[in-house]
């Protein structure tokens, strides 16, 4: 009879061990061969272009080159921090969608009256 219970906790004991083990997560390097990933936000910064109904414009300037002029959409989930006008400088966090750019958070730094010296 103590042979028997003996017996019959050791399997116990193995079967609670077993499903533990195959409880865990797997390996992280399963998870690199994903795909199905949200993109990562990207951010980029310059002065407003353009502003319409749902897309603004900002002109980026790279070291002394010829601004480059990129759009964004606005959508009901984008936050947007000052007011989109013309002339201020705005730093744009965007996620790409099917080739576009659409504006995720937009922070607006009002243009100043002062030139540069």
């Amino acid at each position: 009879m103590r042979f028997r219970a003996i017996l019959t906790l050791a399997t116990l004991f193995m079967t609670c061990f077993t499903l533990a083990v195959f409880a865990q997560p797997l390996h992280p390097m399963g998870r690199a061969a994903r795909t199905d990933r949200l993109p990562e936000n990207q951010s980029v910064s310059g002065q407003i272009a353009s502003v319409g109904d749902a897309v603004f414009a900002i002109n980026i300037a790279k070291d002394k080159q010829s601004p480059q002029t990129v759009e964004f959409q606005v959508d009901d989930k984008t936050k947007v921090e000052g007011k989109l006008t013309i002339g201020a400088q705005a730093l744009v966090e965007y996620r790409s969608d099917s080739g576009k750019n659409i504006a995720v958070h937009v922070v607006v730094t009002p243009a100043s009256g002062v030139g540069p010296y």
